[in-house]
């Protein structure tokens, strides 16, 4: 499975250590205690957030407000980095998201930015899209680690014979990763631990 430096060729920007370990360790603790409910979406011809967990299996953890202001200072301070990179510009980010994905949780290949006149505004104007992983991918099972859970980007190489394979970039702790928002992506199905990580979009 190809680690983070693969997929910068591709025009993903990358950050390793982006949070350092202490830190990860420290929202993946308050994550894992807090409350949380079954992550929604908006289905492809709906308009308004639902759970399908045929289609996006997830938790969404509860955390506190000084969790959530850390996150998007620390994101808003690499903001010029990232416009420079895709060669655009942002107002401002939506409220981080802190996902908990157990053992058999996934979510299935989507855009996080799609145009239909039907889409809410906030998905409609997304630009960016960003990743934070808490902890690591492994192959075999470990503490503190998960197995699958893989972050599969569609669509990378410009060639037909490529359109439908996935290129899966493995997590690594305190690591970000920012692509388009209407880049094709998926979350492979968790075969072993707990995957946490934050999501967050540009726009």
């Amino acid at each position: 499975m190809p680690h983070s430096d693969f997929f910068t060729r591709f025009g993903i920007f990358v950050v390793k250590r982006f949070l350092d370990a202490e830190l990860c360790a420290r929202l993946r603790a308050e994550m894992l205690s807090s409350e949380f409910s079954p992550a929604m979406l908006v289905e492809k011809y709906g308009s308004v957030e639902t759970v399908k967990e045929s289609v996006r299996k997830t938790g969404h953890a509860k955390v506190s407000e000084s969790a959530t202001s850390l996150v998007v200072e620390r994101l808003m301070a690499l903001r010029p980095e990232i416009e420079n990179h895709f060669k655009l510009t942002f107002n401002d980010c939506e409220d981080p998201q802190f996902l908990i994905y157990n053992k058999g949780d996934f979510f299935l290949p989507h855009r996080d930015r799609e145009d239909e006149p039907q889409k809410p505004e906030y998905i409609k104007k997304r630009k960016v899209s960003l990743v934070i992983f808490l902890n690591e991918e492994s192959e075999e099972p470990a503490h503190n680690t998960y197995c699958g859970g893989g972050l599969a980007f569609y669509g990378l190489i410009d060639d037909p014979g490529w359109e439908k394979y996935g290129f899966q970039l493995k997590g690594e702790t305190g690591l970000l990763v920012a692509f388009r928002s209407s880049t094709l992506h998926e979350v492979t199905t968790v075969t072993y631990g707990t995957r946490c990580s934050i999501v967050s979009w540009l726009y």
